[in-house]
């Protein structure tokens, strides 16, 4: 039966699509016939790695073929026979069904030693030859390493890691690439006017997508799409055959987020839905376009290098889109549509992840928040006003105090001065609300002083070293500026000294009923705690003691 891979496979160079760093060391090599011994074809299936070794094949045995050329003649009867698949001296081997040690020796080794029917060269073709046991690649080593001379190898893998390194090193290795969307375009075009079929661009370009830069795919599905039997095809006829692809509802979707049209991007989702199309897979396809726009951002070729350009028609829409879009957005939409996938798994509403995800991209956020400030001016919202103020003036007993609201429109900053005294009054408040967070910092700050608070800084003297790197700790550090701002009303930060004769003095008070009653008792009376109560458990958790009887 025929099919078009095998009706309009290439039997020359020029035929061959892509691989151009490949064709041209090739045929440099047969011009200046200095050839290698051994090949290594190796990439991605369906590029060409058999192909262009059956037509290094035809132009090394060619008898038409004149000095400083490198073409095939296709004419000759080496030629012939290669082409017809007949040729005595080109032997073809798919390694995947013959891996043995026993099939290398009868079919490579033994071959190898006889002089070349009517060819200059006997070559052998190991398709997938990463398929070979340990064995088989012991043996064909040693004939690769010292191959007598009017033979040759090449060797064609999908799997170059499974190759041994020795093999590797003895050949002449050469990696290919995917085909471009524009390559395949161009070949199923020039198969459709041979085959007599008239067929929209946008259909050749929708099938070498799908073929994923695989020319045989790309063939194999233009095959079905003639058998509808018309000699006219369009897109729509096309996909009775081929899956719609969703492209340009995806580039559309990407279009109104840029614009931050979050309804009528809702609207296209739910316009998909009820038309059936699978969720997950439109996702997919937009990951698929920003992968392809974050990619032309680093590099505007390298789309083209790894055979990912999205025909003309595509790349001309998404272009304009991508004028309106930051690196910044790009990296943002992808990632909150790669979340989206994962949330597509169960959903109760089949299109709410998308839906969610397009008002958060609308918004300016990846994550909502709904503060006045999250939602941006062209959403028409009602605005707060804010009410002037005055400035606060806040007297806490002295000249000295001072406290300061500066308001700067919605900016407020408040300074806040204080003397010692002043703030002693406040200490032992201070002291009490530090123990609902640790217990046993209270005990390390009433061994300090505080000295006075000048433009939000607090200043503590330590006479104890260890007591001064416990309160820089970074954990108990946002522990007392929590509490400062519980007891001063203002955001406060620390700076600590050492003073080695430090003395602490603390003002005795009568323990009356009266003061027993006042939480500020708790801090500034003494109390004798006995053995394994709260303060002594402190005590040996602040200083790392022990008891001793």
């Amino acid at each position: 039966m025929s099919t078009l891979y095998r009706d309009y496979r290439p039997q020359n160079f020029s035929g061959i699509l892509g691989q151009n760093h490949i064709k041209m060391t090739l045929q440099n090599e047969i011009s200046a016939e200095n050839i290698a011994q051994a090949f290594l074809f190796c990439g991605p299936r369906a590029v060409g790695k058999t192909t262009l070794a059956r037509v290094l094949a035809k132009a090394v045995n060619c008898l038409n073929r004149q000095k400083n050329e490198s073409e095939p003649c296709n004419k000759c009867a080496s030629c012939l026979g290669i082409t017809q698949g007949k040729s005595l001296d080109v032997t073809e081997i798919d390694a995947a069904s013959n891996t043995g040690v026993d099939n290398v020796r009868e079919n490579i080794i033994a071959f190898s030693r006889l002089t070349p029917a009517n060819s200059k060269f006997k070559i052998f073709i190991i398709d997938e030859v990463h398929m070979l046991s340990i064995s088989a690649f012991n043996a064909l080593l040693k004939i690769i390493e010292e191959p007598p001379v009017h033979v040759n190898f090449i060797l064609c893998t999908t799997e170059i890691h499974k190759v041994p390194l020795t093999i590797i090193s003895r050949c002449e290795r050469f990696d290919f690439k995917r085909i471009s969307v524009a390559d395949i375009v161009k070949k199923l075009s020039a198969i459709a006017s041979a085959e007599g079929v008239e067929i929209d661009r946008p259909v050749l370009e929708a099938v070498a997508r799908r073929s994923g830069g695989h020319l045989r795919d790309a063939e194999s599905l233009l095959g079905q799409i003639f058998s509808l039997g018309d000699k006219k095809v369009t897109l729509e006829q096309a996909e009775l055959v081929m899956p719609h692809y969703n492209s340009n509802e995806a580039v559309d979707l990407l279009d109104y987020l840029s614009r931050k049209d979050a309804a009528k991007a809702i609207g296209l989702v739910n316009n998909l839905v009820d038309s059936g199309v699978n969720l997950k897979n439109f996702s997919t396809e937009i990951i698929t376009l920003l992968r392809h726009l974050i990619l032309n951002k680093l590099s505007s070729g390298l789309t083209t290098n790894l055979g990912l350009d999205l025909g003309e028609n595509l790349e001309l829409r998404l272009n304009q889109v991508a004028d309106r879009l930051t690196g910044e957005q790009l990296f943002m939409f992808t990632r909150r549509f790669l979340e989206t996938i994962n949330e597509q798994k169960n959903p109760l509403i089949p299109q709410l992840p998308l839906e969610l995800a397009i008002a958060e991209l609308c918004l300016g956020s990846s994550r909502i928040n709904l503060s006045h400030s999250s939602f941006p001016n062209d959403l028409n919202l009602p605005k707060s006003q804010p009410l002037p103020s005055a400035p606060k003036q806040i007297k806490t007993g002295g000249p000295a105090a001072v406290l300061t609201s500066v308001s700067n429109n919605e900016n407020c900053q408040v300074i806040l001065n204080l003397d010692q005294r002043e703030i002693m009054e406040k200490w032992p408040e201070f002291l009490v609300k530090i123990k609902k967070y640790n217990h046993s910092l209270s005990f390390v700050l009433q061994n300090c002083e505080p000295q006075a608070i000048k433009k939000n800084e607090l200043s503590l003297v330590f006479k104890y070293k260890f007591h001064q790197d416990r309160i820089n700790d970074s954990t108990i550090k946002s522990i007392i500026e929590k509490t400062l701002v519980e007891v001063f009303g203002a955001p406060l930060t620390l700076s600590s000294v050492i003073d080695e004769n430090l003395e602490i003095k603390r003002e005795e008070k009568p323990l009356d009923n009266q003061n027993l009653t006042k939480p500020l008792a708790e801090a500034s009376a003494p109390v004798i705690e006995p053995r394994g109560s709260n303060l002594i458990n402190d005590l040996l958790k602040t200083f790392g003691g022990e008891i001793i009887n």
